[in-house]
């Protein structure tokens, strides 16, 4: 369900299908070049799943747009695709070539569309990719899910420091539409600063215990080859949690099996997975809010989050999309896209590229104050070590 193929006969010739808005309200009119589509990464549909991996590792890219014969779009595969549609399946990535396991004329938007309808298309259909052309139907960027609830988090933040109310206003319609309680609010305060000026009445919020309550586990062992990882993900659609003696020792998701295996061509069969894994990942209580959890993935650019007991036990993995779904769903996010749109920083220059040499700018409004402070640029958490500590110590935690 990460991306969909939706196809639309003109002539005997498919074509992209676009999503268009039907608002007609400023803020839900802005269009999709404001949230700063990323560059799209490009193979043509001749190419192997190798080198298209390959290509992907060298550019630490997540998903490839893939063109056909005359450059036009022919589909989408991204690091999930190539867990389930490769690996799972026990297929040679140097001899499958991409166009039979990729997604086929993939929904897409135009860089004129409704911003709002594109990311409410994503949040509604569980896409974390979405392709972007420009008017004249060429590739020139790729939307992530991912990014642009950061970037809308982002913008929140910022308005709010700024002293805006659109920010508030925000939080208190999603709060509104969850039910929020004391508990809630104090969690909305976590996820975008001292937002709320009083607590909301009804149930609390739910927890990470309650959404994984039910849900496949995807734990292995760290002596399960990548094989039998890569088959146990791809049914659970899910990262694999490694887990040895009972504690959390690491986590394998799908761009790791993407380019650390794939790409570099490793024996599935033989291959033990903690020997690609990223070892001793953060883990959070499930006594976590799933708002909580977004904040954590929005602070640490998280896709996934371990959910361990105090006393180490493994519940589970959520990713993004379950805290979305569980915060609300798309309604519960329409007032935190339409409020982030109206927030100044959405106005700042971006560029994307086609790869027909199209480029598409959003010009920036001036600065009326070049003496912002430091925190605007929100610093990263720094990583700490005592300076008594050897430089093996060091690494081993970076």
């Amino acid at each position: 369900t990460e991306t969909a193929s939706i196809y639309s006969n003109r002539g005997g010739s498919v074509y992209p299908r676009s999503v268009k808005s039907s608002k007609s309200r400023k803020k839900e009119s802005m269009p999709v070049s404001k949230l700063r589509p990323k560059a799209p990464m490009v193979s043509s549909s001749n190419d192997t799943v190798l080198a298209v991996t390959q290509m992907l590792a060298s550019k630490r890219g997540d998903a490839a747009i893939i063109t056909d014969e005359s450059g036009g779009l022919a589909g989408i595969i991204t690091d999930t695709d190539v867990t389930r549609r490769v690996v799972a399946k026990q297929l040679s990535a140097s001899e499958t070539i991409v166009s039979s396991v990729m997604t086929a004329n993939p929904t897409c938007v135009s860089m004129s569309d409704s911003a709002m309808d594109a990311m409410l298309t994503m949040v509604e259909n569980r896409f974390r990719h979405l392709p972007v052309t420009d008017d004249s139907g060429a590739i020139v960027g790729v939307l992530d899910i991912a990014k642009c609830l950061n970037d809308a988090i982002s913008k929140l933040e910022k308005s709010q420091e700024k002293g805006s109310s659109a920010a508030e206003d925000a939080v208190k319609q999603m709060a509104s539409l969850q039910g929020a309680g004391g508990n809630q609010a104090a969690a909305l305060q976590a996820l975008l600063g001292p937002l709320l000026s009083q607590a909301f009445s009804g149930q609390s919020s739910p927890t990470l215990r309650t959404i994984l309550a039910g849900k496949p586990s995807t734990i292995v062992s760290p002596r399960t080859t990548l094989q039998e990882t890569g088959m146990m993900m791809a049914e659970a659609r899910k990262a694999a949690l490694v887990v040895e003696d009972s504690v959390l020792v690491g986590i394998f998701g799908f761009k790791d099996m993407m380019t650390r295996a794939i790409a570099k061509e490793l024996p599935l069969e033989l291959t033990p997975v903690s020997s690609v894994m990223t070892p001793n990942p953060e883990a959070v209580s499930p006594d976590t809010t799933v708002i909580e959890a977004l904040q954590i993935m929005h602070d640490n650019k998280f896709l996934t989050l371990p959910v361990c007991e105090s006393n180490g036990s493994v519940i589970g993995i959520v990713d993004v999309m379950d805290c979305v779904y569980a915060s609300g769903g798309a309604e519960g996010w329409r007032s935190i896209f339409s409020s982030a749109m109206e927030c100044d920083d959405l106005t700042e220059t971006a560029s994307v590229y086609s790869h027909r040499s199209a480029s598409i700018r959003v010009e920036k409004k001036p600065q009326k104050d070049n003496t912002r402070p430091v925190s605007k640029l929100r610093p990263k958490k720094p990583i700490l070590q005592n300076k008594s500590e050897t430089v093996l110590a060091v690494t081993q935690m970076l």
